[in-house]
């Protein structure tokens, strides 16, 4: 079923929230190629599930679908050439490898199919990969790297079941298979060198529940095929048991690429994989901040951008987003009593229309109100004086009766005195306040000031 986009109606939803029900699209939820983490809701920041034709639930869910895929048509052919040239072979220990050697294309194509399933979505309008893989060099040296450890595994386990016992042998299988998918996908992610298997912990912590899946069907997988062919040895000539084990190998590791790819086109984005998603430069939190919005979940936002602002890092833009939603929610007392913060932060970053447009709402509601601090008071003054004269004279004027403590009285006055002699002319009021800076404040450079400042209104 085909479900649109909420926010982009004509856009189809790759993924949804089993939380709020909400069908998103891949834009909604692509984040900046920086964050590379794992899609969640722009709404309650859960794990969001894709609902794509090639990604509809959980991985277990879908192993019908992953244990026939081998049988495709243009996948036959691979599981033909191993079991053939199997069955083909002597029965001697020794031709062992020339029967690794049949099953190299099949590793080439797992490569190519993890790549593939892993990578842009516009690569994964094929299913599978063409015959012409063959031909890449990239895929070959990933097939070697992810085929070593799997071979290796079964190498150690075989010679166990033979120089010791049955179940020691199974024991290190079992064990050892368990860690194959983390090992492809290491080299998936991280290129084909040895190094890349050091960080195989990193996917199975990072995606658990569908690595399990992976590693279980590694494990469980690897012990059926091995349960087998012992009891096809008790039934069938030996050539029909080393076909039958290419055949039963070939299947294995074809299903096993395919989930492994799988995982990691669901978790490819929080380790860093180029899936062609359009890059969004807008940070996570505004983006999620914008949805959130959409959807009317006005309170939520509140609460967000609440925190934003008691932080250092708040920004003008920050502030003023808070105090837009508390306009919107008509929370009248909460924006008032956040008026003198608000503008600090506006006089800090020079917005002085800003501030005067704060200024003026805030005196529209209370005719005779200023900011109660002092430093907010004179440091608004120095601003905007030449604009707003007025407003410069009521914000400085009786500053010593009110606050008779401020050690920058002096500094105030003498602006206060500039305004009234340079800006409304008068000299012989300006004068008082020059007297008592003389009078109050011992420091020589407000001194000189006033000397100053007598010369040029002389």
């Amino acid at each position: 079923m085909k479900h649109p986009c909420k926010y982009h109606p004509g856009t189809q939803a790759l993924w949804y929230c089993a939380h709020d029900g909400l069908h998103l699209c891949q834009q909604c939820v692509d984040g900046d190629e920086a964050l590379r983490m794992e899609a969640r809701c722009l709404l309650c920041n859960n794990d969001l599930a894709p609902v794509g034709q090639d990604q509809v639930g959980p991985l277990w869910q879908r192993l019908d679908s992953y244990l026939r895929l081998p049988f495709a048509l243009s996948l036959l052919p691979l599981l033909a050439i191993w079991a053939v040239l199997a069955a083909l072979l002597p029965p001697l220990w020794m031709m062992a490898p020339v029967a690794l050697i049949a099953g190299l294309p099949t590793f080439a194509f797992c490569a190519a199919l993890m790549a593939r399933r892993a990578g842009p979505r516009k690569s994964r309008k094929a299913a599978l990969p063409g015959w012409d893989c063959l031909g890449e060099s990239a895929a070959w040296q990933s097939a070697l790297w992810q085929a070593l450890p799997a071979v290796l595994i079964v190498a150690l386990a075989g010679f166990l079941m033979v120089a010791i016992s049955v179940p020691a042998g199974l024991m290190v299988l079992v064990a050892g298979m368990l860690l194959v998918p983390a090992l492809w996908l290491a080299v998936l992610v991280r290129g084909a060198a040895p190094g890349a298997y050091v960080a195989a912990a990193t996917y199975i912590v990072s995606a658990p529940r569908d690595y399990g899946v992976a590693a279980g069907f590694a494990s469980l997988g690897g012990v059926l095929v091995v349960a087998l062919l012992a009891v096809a040895m008790d039934v069938l000539p030996l050539p029909l048991v080393q076909g039958l084990a290419g055949l039963l190998a070939g299947w294995w590791w074809l299903v096993l690429a395919g989930l492994c790819g799988d995982v990691a086109a669901r978790h490819g984005r929080l380790w860093g994989l180029n899936q062609g998603g359009r890059r969004v430069t807008q940070p996570l939190a505004e983006r999620r901040q914008r949805t959130q919005l959409c959807a009317g979940r006005f309170d939520k936002v509140l609460l967000t951008t609440a925190k934003v602002i008691k932080t250092k890092k708040a920004t003008v833009g920050d502030w003023h987003h808070h105090d837009r939603l508390l306009a919107v929610l008509v929370k009248d007392e909460e924006r008032a009593a956040l008026v003198e913060p608000y503008l600090d932060v506006l006089i800090r970053a020079d917005a002085w229309s800003d501030s005067l447009a704060l200024v003026a709402r805030q005196r529209k509601r209370d005719p005779q109100w200023l900011p109660g601090a002092p430093v907010l008071r004179l440091a608004l003054a120095e601003g905007i004086y030449e604009r707003e004269p007025k407003l410069a004279v009521s914000l400085l004027k009786d500053l010593h009766d009110k606050h008779p403590d401020f050690v920058d009285l002096g500094e105030a006055y003498l602006l206060l005195a500039k305004v009234l002699a340079e800006q409304f002319g008068l000299a012989g009021k300006a004068e008082q306040y020059l007297r008592f800076v003389e009078s109050h404040c011992r420091d020589a450079r407000l001194r000189q000031k006033v000397s100053e400042c007598r010369l040029a209104w002389g």
